[in-house]
């Protein structure tokens, strides 16, 4: 759903009661729990170290855990009090190109073990896009903590598919994004 201005609370709301009902917009759910990818998609995937140690282990797991992620200066979650749980709508808000929109996917599965902690959404059928994207934070034995995304999309509205590049362009800068919130969300918190 696009906006030519930020979409006020109320209109985020709304959208979030009618996505809650919404199916995935693809086939392959949950398919980023595993290392093939599907075929058809584009393919993204991005790691880097956020620092060694219990203590930026436990922050960083914590920062996933509560939605840091989507604090960047032009991607928002619109419902930051969900719960990190399997099967919650979650709605982000962005600013791109002159404009506002609303997406929204929901929590496929949740990953919280001793040594990694993350979650993966879907994209549902009034995404642009359809796919999945996995956040992930591990601790190795050595103690280096890390944050990856894998992600798999391909564009589904036609004007996705006339855009495809700019897409694409947003989908590596959004990474960046996620990226720099957790480092951030980590650095502050110590």
């Amino acid at each position: 759903m696009f906006f030519l201005h930020r979409p006020t609370p109320k209109q985020a709301q709304a959208f979030l009661e009618r996505q809650r009902q919404a199916a995935y917009s693809y086939a392959e759910v949950g398919q980023t729990r595993t290392a093939l990818h599907p075929t058809g998609y584009a393919i993204d995937q991005h790691s880097t170290r956020l620092g060694t140690g219990d203590e930026c282990f436990t922050l960083a797991r914590a920062a996933l855990k509560t939605w840091k992620v989507f604090e960047t200066p032009w991607i928002r979650l619109t419902n930051p009090a969900a719960p990190f749980t399997e099967g919650e709508t979650l709605v982000v808000q962005i600013a791109h190109l002159g404009f506002f929109s609303l997406v929204a996917d929901r929590v496929v599965y949740v990953i919280d073990e001793p040594d990694c902690c993350g979650f993966a959404y879907g994209t549902l059928t009034g995404h642009a896009e359809q796919g999945e994207e996995r956040f992930l934070v591990s601790r190795s034995a050595s103690g280096e903590v890390t944050f990856g995304l894998s992600a798999f999309s391909r564009p589904r509205h036609p004007l996705a598919c006339l855009g495809q590049p700019v897409v694409r362009q947003l989908q590596r800068a959004a990474a960046q994004a996620y990226t720099a919130a957790m480092m951030s969300a980590v650095k502050e918190a110590k």
